[in-house]
This record gives C-alpha cells, structure tokens and sequence, in this order.
C-alpha cells in the first residue's frame, strides 16, 4: 500500500522531535554554564547534570533514529535487539517497560520493530502520572497481532490526539502534538494493517495493530 505523507506531516513531526529534545540539551548547557562560572561545591552536581542530560539526549536520538527514520525499517521483526534502547528512553520518563521474550514469525511485516516504538511511544503519552507499557505478539488464524498496554493513573488518550487516529484524518487535523498518531497509523496502513485503540477499562489503554496471514 502506498501511503502519502505530506509536506505539513513531515513539518510537524519536525516540530515535536526538536520539542522533545530541547529539554535535555537545555539541560546540558545549564550544567556547562555553571561549571563555566566556577560555582564551587556545585561543580560536580553541575557536571552530573550535564552528563545525565546528555545521555539522555543520546538515548532519545538512538529512538527517534529508529522509530522515524529509515534506519527503522532496516531492523525488522528483531524486537530483541530494541529492548535496551527502549528501556533506557523510557526509565527517563518514570515508565516501566515490560517487554518479554517473544518469538516473531519469519516472514513479519518489514517495519514491524519502527511500529512498536512507535506504539509504544503513543502509549506512554497516555500515562500523564506514569505507571507502565507491556508489549505482546500473538497470532490467531494465522494472523499477526502486536498489542501494547498502558496502564497507571488517569491512564487516558490525550482529546486532541484521538482525531488523528481516525481512518479519515488529514494533514489538516494534525498538530505537533498528535502528528506521531498519525505517522503510527500509516505505518500500520503500509504494513498492511491498522491501529485499534480500546479505553474500555480504567486506567488501561490498549493499542494494536492486526495484520491478516
């Protein structure tokens, strides 16, 4: 399936990756700026702040690399070689990932890895106090099924993010805020697939992607 991304698609999504990154490189310049004005006994807590700041930068540029950029198609179905550089994005954001050892079909959809960070990256925007994302591959008939599932307090989609999951969304209805939405779901429509979000029980929002054998 040929799906067409945009101009405003790539602008906004532009626009939310130099949001998200902004902060800890902000980071790593206040803590170079105070060891800059020799600050004393604040010196090796500057330093610390400008080394935890700066891996986690890095961390969120190995994800973003993957989860947006070519570089993601490239990885496949190999989940296992993701896991850590999951765990460590998401520890900077309070979450806990539970991600167990699973086994995925050989002929998996080719960006079916660039999906699940992608997933993964929507659940925990519904986590606004933390709380955990579990990840799950099934099949059934044949078929492939990945699941993710966050789970805490006020566990919910964000309103203006359920728009742009809407089969009928358009570059129009999109924001630097719900553009990733939209990129997970034509992600899906290019596998083959499509993105299901259920908030049917409280605290929990499931989001999965089905593809028919």
């Amino acid at each position: 399936m040929d799906v067409h991304i945009d101009l405003r698609v790539v602008e906004l999504l532009s626009s939310r990756l130099c949001h998200d990154l902004v902060g800890p490189v902000g980071a790593v310049n206040n803590g170079l700026e105070l060891l800059e004005d020799d600050m004393g006994d604040m010196g090796p807590e500057a330093l610390k702040l400008a080394a935890d700041s700066g891996a986690r930068a890095a961390r969120a540029l190995q994800y973003f690399r993957l989860a947006f950029g070519m570089a993601g198609s490239r990885v496949g179905g190999r989940l296992d070689e993701l896991r850590g550089l999951a765990e460590g994005f998401f520890d900077s954001n309070k979450i806990d990932l539970v991600w167990p050892s699973v086994g995925v079909p050989d002929d998996a959809p080719e960006d079916l890895s660039k999906l699940l960070l992608n997933m993964l990256l929507l659940g925990s925007e519904g986590l606004p106090m933390g709380g955990s994302l579990a990840m799950e591959i099934s099949t059934t008939g044949g078929g492939l099924r990945l699941e993710v599932t966050a789970s805490g307090d006020r566990a919910a989609l964000r309103d203006e993010v359920r728009p742009a999951l809407a089969a009928e969304a358009t570059a129009d209805d999109l924001t630097p805020r719900n553009v990733q939405a939209y990129f997970t779901c034509r992600i899906a429509e290019r596998m083959g697939g499509a993105i299901d979000v259920d908030e049917g029980t409280p605290g929990t929002v499931t989001i999965a992607a089905n593809f028919a054998a």
